[in-house]
């Protein structure tokens, strides 16, 4: 199923223009990174929804690890997974583009929805963390299309030493690559501590799914449409509450 979304007549749960508006907003506003530890997840976002249900505490602390980005003097970590500076070999970086069409775009869905318990609040917490992520998704689309010059890659990619001595690999989220592109002062504040403690900032290596510009663009257009239809779906799967 792929959805139109150039037509007006799109089905509800892709956000209204008061949503999308909200949602790139409310990141907008959202505090830059300082001298003290820092943290942006979708779960800090909805506490400040005009609309939060009574009781949706709960559910939004579980959120507070979906899409999260953290650094502070003593490590870093998306997505709730976190490893100490000394531990980081190299942090990588990715163009938006090549986020969208490459396999972190498939596991959003599944983390949204999958990580809630039925709790009260369940159900607003989904519908609206899925419209979140749509409506930035969108914006993050549009402006592809127009080929912002200005447009930083982002670091998405954690490369450290294991407790073994392997190596691994912590990859962000579809949110937190969305925030970073949207706000690139994140992503270079990220890259400037890497930088003071001697960890090397390097692009990582592109997904091959397409290549030239109008290539490219048709396969984005193919794939935020895919993802939107599967971020509808993943909120029309949420109980009623």
């Amino acid at each position: 199923m792929t959805v139109d979304l150039t037509k007006r007549d799109v089905p509800d749960d892709v956000p209204d223009e008061g949503e999308s508006r909200w949602a790139t907003a409310t990141l907008d506003a959202m505090p830059l990174p300082g001298e003290e530890p820092w943290k942006l997840s979708i779960g800090g976002m909805l506490r400040r929804h005009p609309k939060v249900p009574r009781g949706a505490g709960r559910v939004l602390g579980l959120l507070d690890r979906f899409g999260a980005i953290e650094f502070g003097p003593d490590g870093l970590g998306f997505d709730g997974e976190e490893v100490r500076w000394e531990k980081v070999i190299e942090i990588r970086t990715r163009t938006v583009d090549d986020l969208l069409l490459g396999p972190v775009s498939e596991s959003v869905i599944d983390q949204v929805r999958d990580r809630l318990p039925p709790v009260p609040g369940r159900r607003w917490a989904v519908r609206q963390a899925v419209q979140t992520v749509t409506a930035l998704v969108l914006a993050a689309r549009q402006d592809l299309l127009e080929e912002r010059p200005d447009r930083p890659p982002v670091p998405c990619e954690i490369v450290y030493l294991g407790r073994l001595g392997g190596v691994k690999r912590i990859e962000a989220g579809l949110f937190a690559a969305l925030c970073m592109d949207r706000r690139p002062e994140i992503g270079t504040a990220l890259q400037a501590a890497a930088r003071r403690r001697h960890v090397a900032v390097c692009p990582a290596a592109p997904h091959d799914l397409a290549t030239g510009t109008a290539q490219r663009a048709k396969a984005l257009q193919h794939r935020t449409a895919l993802l939107t239809a599967r971020l509808r779906t993943a909120a029309g799967r949420s109980p009623e509450e």
